[in-house]
């Protein structure tokens, strides 16, 4: 049971606020308010956010009556489960994302792309597929964006392709990984929130993802055959010394397995790393000082999730904070008079995801903030909990990668600067626009809400065999 619920549940009296509700809320609004300013003054990174995080802690000191109902509130977002078991999540999803780039496989999987001879018209679907498929084998869009881009930007602008449709391309296929990959931050965080076993949400969501993507690789062949159509195909220069490392695809595709065999997250994590790190010393890829060393591959592999993992900690420090006084409860009181309905519901979840992702330019920090308030906003409707983490998922990586202040967007308009093909101050605002997954999961994902498609009720039956108490917090 996390924060909130223990809050709401327990039946203990809210800590007492200054200014009410509204104090009770501040720490919430100090954040948002926060992350705005920065982002507007070009301080976008998950780093620039800690600050807001204590400031919003800061701020629930200043409203809190009693200072040690302020203590405990914090401890308890600190030492919530779901926030624990994430972090451990994290850090053995960033080990196995820094094996695979580690492992050269990006330049295998070039290297057989450059050996077709693609057309220049091809080059945006090419593009679109080449991120996609690094995506998802490491469960990173940054991974897949700073691994592609240097090579495919200079590559199909030298082409004569627009860096604009390129980006956007590049942009969209990280989204898809990131969206769908069971060792994805997002699928991690969708999946826990909701209090769902991770592979059966990444097989309900297959097809949500699958005619996203079908969509948006049709829309990226009619874009790239009418505006580059009538350029030559140019031969590409990618060194094939690196192809033997494809045998490394066994590495997440054994983690895939194992946890379709109920082997639990961290069994799967631990045996297919350790399978990883086997072969990058069989490879010579690694050292044990390369592996151990202070700029090494694990702890690289931590400093990567680190602003992650602290902005999360804030998070849920804030949440706790907030409902400790009582404000989540009044939250949820406005939310359910709207929701009267299993659509009602869905509306009004999906409503909440896509405002804070765009508040936020987030979508990995909004579907944390708002995956446990839509557990218990959706819980009494009995709504299938795969089905809650995908409309979680799906909305917060279709709204967060639109947003052209999302880490994601300024990290790959960096790397197009970077690349000299762009001139210096390139924006966001030049290529989101050719975003067509992200696009693409927000049609599909508020068709299934609107429509009721794919909506399915789970028994209590069900729900207490997955040891969850169907009733609490009705």
């Amino acid at each position: 049971m996390n924060a909130e619920q223990q809050a709401a549940g327990s039946g203990a009296r809210p800590a007492e606020t200054w200014l009410g509700h509204f104090g009770g809320l501040l720490p919430l609004l100090v954040m948002i308010i926060s992350m705005i300013v920065m982002v507007a003054n070009g301080m976008g990174s998950t780093r620039n956010f800690w600050a807001a995080g204590l400031f919003a802690m800061v701020a629930g000191f200043l409203v809190y009556k009693d200072k040690s109902e302020f203590q405990k509130a914090v401890l308890a977002g600190i030492q919530d489960h779901i926030f624990a078991y994430m972090l451990a999540c994290f850090l053995l999803a960033g080990i196995m994302s820094k094996i695979l780039t580690s492992s050269h496989l990006v330049d295998a999987l070039l290297y057989i792309m450059s050996r077709a001879n693609v057309s220049p018209a091809l080059m945006p679907i090419v593009c679109f597929i080449i991120a996609m498929i690094l995506s998802t084998a490491t469960g990173s869009a940054a991974t897949s964006v700073n691994a592609s881009g240097p090579v495919l930007i200079p590559l199909a602008v030298g082409m004569g392709c627009d860096a604009n449709v390129i980006c956007g391309a590049i942009l969209a296929g990280g989204c898809f990984g990131d969206n769908l990959a069971p060792i994805s931050d997002t699928t991690i965080a969708s999946s826990l929130t909701q209090e769902v076993d991770t592979m059966r949400v990444v097989k309900s969501r297959l097809k949500y993802s699958i005619i996203a993507g079908i969509v948006s690789a049709a829309a990226y062949i009619a874009l790239g055959v009418s505006r580059f159509g009538g350029t030559s195909a140019a031969a590409t220069d990618v060194s094939g010394q690196y192809l033997s490392s494809l045998i490394f695809l066994v590495v997440p595709l054994l983690a895939v397995v194992l946890m379709l065999r109920k082997k639990g997250l961290f069994t799967s994590f631990i045996i297919s790393e350790l399978v990883g790190f086997v072969l990058l010393f069989a490879f010579g890829y690694v050292s044990l000082p390369t592996l151990v060393a202070k700029d090494g591959l694990i702890p690289s592999a931590f400093d990567g999730m680190v602003g992650t993992i602290i902005f999360l900690l804030f998070i849920f420090v804030m949440v706790s904070l907030i409902s400790n006084a009582g404000v989540l409860d009044w939250i949820l009181g406005m939310l359910r008079h709207q929701a009267k309905s299993d659509r009602a519901a869905e509306i009004t979840a999906g409503g909440m995801v896509c405002l804070v992702s765009i508040a936020i330019s987030s979508g990995t920090s909004a579907i944390a903030f708002c995956g446990p308030i839509i557990r218990r906003l959706l819980r009494p409707f009995h709504i299938d909990r795969a089905r809650c983490a995908n409309i979680l998922d799906g909305l917060g990586c279709g709204v967060g990668y639109l947003v052209p202040t999302n880490p994601g967007c300024l990290n790959l308009a960096a790397v197009a600067v970077a690349t000299g093909v762009v001139s210096e101050g390139y924006s966001p605002l030049s290529f989101v626009g050719y975003n067509f997954q992200s696009m693409a999961l927000f049609v599909v994902f508020w068709f299934a809400i609107l429509s009721g498609w794919g909506r399915t009720h789970e028994t209590d039956e069900q729900l207490r065999a997955d040891g969850v108490n169907p009733y609490s917090n009705d």
